[in-house]
């Protein structure tokens, strides 16, 4: 079986600095409205953490380690479960 590896695909959140108001919000709020046994909001979380540090270019894998970073303690302090499983 092939070995995926993230280092070589291009699948990268390059941000430009420019500013564009091309957010659907009504379709953002439902994507966010349900927040039950799911991970969108460390998501959200991961996104602006990195955003505020000054993060212009980063991996997948780098938004999923500030994930993981983010959910740590509330999985392991309070037992939460992020799928419906």
């Amino acid at each position: 079986m092939a070995e995926f590896n993230p280092e070589e695909n291009d699948y990268k959140l390059i941000l430009d600095r420019k500013y564009y108001n091309e957010l659907d919000i009504e379709c953002f709020s439902l994507m966010m409205k349900d927040p039950s046994y799911c991970y969108k909001f460390y998501w959200l979380e991961a996104i602006v953490k990195l955003i505020s540090e000054g993060v212009t270019d980063t991996t997948f894998n780098d938004i999923i380690d500030e994930m993981i970073s983010n959910a740590w303690y509330s999985v392991r302090e309070f037992h939460i479960h992020l799928s419906g499983i």
